[in-house]
């Protein structure tokens, strides 16, 4: 009995010690992995900071290999931030010479972040279409927008609502399940966007601004995770909300970055910067989210696209 004792412990000691060195390693391998790409930036041509040669610039500079701009979709209502409908044309142009001239320093692609709202007839002159929710009644969008302030928020789910705000977050997460059904598109941008004003709200009152963790707000994020989940989008984890000081967490949450590392469902990194500096914001930070939920992470462009085309 005792030399079993002692082989059990022996045994024991040596499968913990081989799996703090294959640990380490397999840590230390994935940390050294840079990731080096981003497809989701803006420039002046929508509500961007800077041009989108002074991203180029700056991403060959800071060593990245690939540089996606995705400036948001024509929406008639909002002038402010997305292109104008004279502008597209413009935009494509752009940023196919800066391909062009810069093709022996990083490969540039040519994407959208394609709003529910917007029309999709011209989707297919783009290398990458990313889909987004910013706002729950098409016929209203300012006063229905669930990301803009909290005033705009308040407005929306009083008028349209009936002050449920549950009730909003249901309808915003109705319209994130059928972005790939009315978009095809490639890439799920911020999945949770509608909680973009908890952290200062709790901060503030001790409350969110809306109850993520609501049974009610779980049954639709569920729900609209399962119906994508069917399909061949990659779901981005966005760093958007950080860099500008709203979140200490990236898009989307915990909780749904269990549900897609459970289904090994991909998953694309982007800082959704509005200014060169933030063009890998919160990457390494958030690399440690990749390595904890064991996602699936992209970083190749003909990943991307073979996504789309397996679909087929």
């Amino acid at each position: 009995m005792k030399y079993i004792i002692i082989a059990l412990c022996v045994a024991a000691f040596i499968y913990t010690a081989l799996m703090i060195v294959f640990g380490y390693k397999r840590t230390k391998k994935f940390f050294n992995n840079k990731v080096t790409t981003n497809y989701h930036t803006h420039t002046t041509f929508c509500d961007g900071k800077n041009s989108p040669e002074e991203y180029v610039q700056k991403a060959i500079d800071s060593g990245m290999t690939v540089l996606g701009f995705s400036a948001h979709s024509h929406l008639p209502t909002e002038p402010e931030w997305t292109l104008s409908k004279e502008g597209e044309e413009e935009y494509r142009k752009t940023v196919l010479e800066l391909k062009e001239k810069y093709k022996d320093r990083i490969d540039i692609r040519l994407g959208i972040e394609q709003d529910y709202w917007s029309d999709t007839s011209d989707l297919k002159a783009y290398d990458y279409v990313i889909g987004a929710v910013h706002s729950v009644n098409g016929e209203d969008t300012t006063w229905s927008s669930i990301d803009y302030t909290h005033e705009n928020f308040l407005y929306g789910v009083e008028h349209y609502f009936n002050n449920d705000r549950i009730a909003a977050a249901e309808r915003y997460f109705e319209l994130v399940s059928n972005l790939y059904d009315k978009t095809k598109c490639d890439i799920i941008a911020h999945f949770d966007l509608i909680t973009i004003f908890n952290e200062k709200e709790i901060e503030e009152t001790g409350k969110p601004f809306v109850d993520s963790e609501a049974p009610r707000f779980i049954a639709a994020e569920r729900k609209a995770l399962e119906r994508l989940a069917k399909t061949p989008v990659i779901f981005e984890i966005n760093t958007g909300g950080m860099s500008r000081g709203r979140m200490t967490h990236p898009y989307p949450s915990d909780r749904v970055l269990e549900f897609l590392g459970e289904r090994q469902i991909p998953v694309i990194l982007s800082s959704d910067a509005h200014k060169t500096e933030d063009l890998t914001y919160g990457f390494d930070e958030v690399l440690r989210l990749v390595e904890k939920f064991n996602l699936n992470l992209i970083t190749d462009y003909k990943d991307v696209r073979n996504r789309q085309e397996e679909s087929k």
